[in-house]
């Protein structure tokens, strides 16, 4: 009987995508009174297992080289300087890109940081992934942003002073979680939500074909592949 059921539970887990991707995605708890950035791991707090050679390039083409990391907790790009404080760029509004090892980062002041994941003739497929709030263990919900407009700028950052590493004042448990969003950036650096609407702004005289793609292909604007998919399609009718 045992056999049996260790068998149908086996069967229900292989059967259900949902409860296997529960069982995957990596969750949080941090009590009330403690630090996120105390509680959860460095290893899942940042992106890169150290602080790594990197350089930040201007508007003006001023480069700046540092050794950089992205952090999850807020989804702030961070330098640590000689002295090894951390510390994050100030002036982002002149900010072009940061490059840390092989990997490429855009900013913008509305919805923060994003990894640039491909590059095409008119856009570039950036993704912001981030450890948000979302909820406590009674199951309050907390409303998730992908916005910067909260996020607090330092001259110098530290755990203590940063917005997003402050102490819990909840009655119980927050729940973090990793959440991501993508973005369409163009070649001035302005983001876009992924919509029909924003890839027939990028591509303009391409409207009527790209119309007839997204009706025989629909595609899912939050999935990474069908974007992809669909931003090859529009790089080669546009050539």
């Amino acid at each position: 009987m045992k056999n049996r059921l260790t068998l149908s539970l086996l069967a229900l887990l292989t059967a259900c995508p949902y409860f296997t991707h529960l069982q995957a995605q990596k969750v949080f708890k941090v009590k009330a009174g403690e630090f996120p950035d105390k509680v959860i791991p460095y290893a899942d707090r940042y992106q890169f297992s150290q602080f790594t050679t990197g350089k930040a390039e201007f508007i003006g083409g001023q480069i700046s080289q540092a050794r950089f990391n992205y952090n999850y907790i807020g989804g702030h790009v961070l330098f640590v300087d000689a002295k090894l404080d951390t510390l994050e760029i100030i002036d982002k509004a002149l900010l072009k890109s940061i490059t840390i090892g092989d990997k490429s980062y855009r900013f913008d002041k509305r919805f923060g940081y994003a990894e640039v994941l491909s590059s095409y003739s008119r856009t570039m497929l950036g993704k912001r992934e981030v450890l948000a709030r979302i909820g406590t263990e009674k199951g309050g919900p907390y409303g998730i942003s992908y916005t910067a407009s909260s996020v607090t700028t330092y001259r110098s950052y530290s755990s203590d002073q940063a917005q997003t590493s402050k102490k819990l004042n909840t009655n119980a448990e927050g729940v973090f979680t990793y959440r991501t969003a993508h973005y369409l950036i163009d070649n001035n650096n302005r983001f876009y939500i992924p919509t029909a609407g924003s890839i027939r702004r990028l591509y303009p005289a391409n409207r009527k074909q790209i119309d007839q793609y997204l009706h025989d292909n629909p595609v899912n604007f939050g999935k990474e592949q069908d974007l992809a998919r669909l931003l090859d399609y529009c790089d080669k009718i546009s050539k």
